[in-house]
């Protein structure tokens, strides 16, 4: 039974309403925040043109996590024809291939709900169409991604000299890893503000990242000594499902009202709900 006392001059007509409510989604329920970590990454620069290049996964791989492949290449004549791992994993592009005419190429692609590995037993290998010039491969793992569908938002720019810059993308998620890499003609000279570099590769590629705690448009970049570049961001989502509390508390009942002088006492049998211990209520006067 709860109570609820009122005082003051309520007059001939002073009815009033009683409301229980409870959150659809109160804390109890809320699925925790999560943020998607780094967890190991290789990298192969051959200097001859070829068709074919392995990368290998140094570090024991854990089912479930995410595998980021970077493929960038000196040419715009060949292009990518498989990308295939030891483990079996389907990987899907994400952003790419974007071109500088005649001179740079990049994509990047990913496999999610990855497979366990040993380490040093799972080896990515990027087939060309035909020899490609210069090719920097790239092999990243993440922990911590949607495994269902990791990709939230992408952005791809293209340039020359001053910065590399993605361009702007706006997130839809909460929780996003903004993933930026980039091939550039001269010298990368580090990660761009806020992001924190992974990978930079003999041949001066970037792969940099940082976590956006909130939805907006956000941009990959990194500062680069001249020449030609490509920057590509990914925002890779964590995972957004959770449980839900979708049951409403009972309604009140019983209620009754006890006029005292200027006071007014009100009791009623409470609501319940299973899946929260507190309901707030709300009591309503009015004419």
């Amino acid at each position: 039974m709860n109570k609820l006392f009122f005082l003051g001059n309520f007059g001939k007509a002073a009815p009033l309403a009683l409301v229980a409510f409870a959150s659809l989604l109160h804390p109890g329920l809320l699925p925790a925040a999560s943020t998607i970590a780094y967890v190991q990454g290789n990298a192969a620069t051959p200097q001859t043109p070829q068709k074919t290049v392995t990368v290998t996964y140094k570090v024991a791989q854990v089912a479930g996590d995410l595998n980021v492949v970077v493929v960038g290449w000196n040419d715009t004549t060949a292009a990518v024809s498989t990308i295939k791992d030891t483990k079996g994993n389907a990987y899907t592009l994400a952003v790419g291939p974007t071109k500088v005419n005649g001179a740079l190429s990049q994509s990047v692609y990913y496999a999610k709900s990855i497979a366990a590995a040993a380490a040093g037993a799972n080896i990515v290998t990027v087939t060309f169409s035909v020899a490609a010039v210069y090719p920097d491969i790239r092999v990243v793992e993440y922990s911590g991604a949607d495994p269902a569908n990791p990709v939230d938002v992408t952005a791809a720019g293209s340039g020359s000299g001053g910065t590399s810059a993605s361009g702007p993308a706006t997130t839809t998620n909460a929780a996003d890893l903004l993933f930026g890499a980039n091939i550039v003609g001269a010298y990368t000279n580090g990660p761009g503000a806020g992001f924190t570099q992974r990978l930079l590769t003999s041949d001066s590629d970037i792969v940099e990242d940082q976590m956006a705690a909130a939805t907006g448009s956000y941009s990959a970049t990194a500062p680069v000594s001249g020449g030609q570049w490509i920057m590509q961001l990914v925002a890779f989502r964590t995972p957004t499902s959770g449980p839900v509390d979708t049951t409403p508390p009972t309604a009140p009942s019983a209620l009754t009202a006890t006029v005292s002088g200027s006071q007014i006492n009100l009791s009623w049998s409470a609501s319940s709900d299973p899946d929260s211990p507190s309901i707030t209520y709300n009591v309503e006067r009015c004419q």
